[in-house]
């Protein structure tokens, strides 16, 4: 077993992990699809309740989102950016580009998102990103824009959900200091270590 370096708190590797979690991380892999368990998992395993609780929202999430399935990856990108969550920014960037987001807009999204288009995406983003970091300045206005781009009310809900989870996750990832797994550094052409 070893230890987060800056939190310290343990990252349980599979082959040290007891049946249970061992269940736990193979659920994980094939609901999300990858070859590997996440950082994340190996490490809020050491709360069985939390990470009960977190599962449950990540899979109720994945059934009842309706949106188009590239906009969650981008909102939560953009969000991690922006708040500078390296280990978030960096799952999210690849969950894009596995998406086919391709790397000009990833571009665009995170430092220049004046000049995203369409419109309707720029407006979503815009619209999270003050969901997520500014939400007491919000008026009715910033509402109809969105709306103005043919989004329903159910549509936006869902976007104000991403972008209280875009938050959550950064917070997890950034106090547990959770670390980027080697696999998604290289897929993205960042040295490792």
């Amino acid at each position: 077993m070893h230890y987060l370096s800056i939190s310290g708190f343990p990252v349980i590797e599979p082959e040290e992990a007891d049946p249970d979690t061992l269940q736990q991380y193979a659920e994980i892999q094939q609901e999300v699809g990858l070859p590997y368990v996440p950082s994340w998992a190996k490490t809020l395993v050491i709360s069985p309740a939390f990470y009960n609780i977190y599962l449950e929202m990540m899979r109720a999430m994945n059934r009842h989102l309706t949106l188009p399935q590239t906009l969650a990856p981008m909102i939560l990108y953009c969000i991690a950016t922006a708040r500078n969550c390296q280990y978030c920014s960096a799952g999210n960037e690849l969950f894009c580009r596995t998406l086919g987001v391709d790397e000009e807009t990833l571009e665009m999204l995170a430092r220049d998102l004046d000049n995203v288009s369409p419109r309707r995406l720029q407006a979503i983003i815009q619209f999270a990103l003050q969901c997520a970091f500014d939400p007491q300045s919000m008026t009715a206005a910033d509402y109809e824009r969105v709306r103005e781009q043919g989004i329903t009310d159910d549509e936006m809900a869902q976007i104000i959900f991403l972008a209280a989870l875009g938050n959550f996750n950064d917070t997890l990832a950034d106090s547990f200091k959770i670390e980027i797994e080697p696999v998604v550094l290289e897929a993205l052409g960042r040295e490792i270590g």
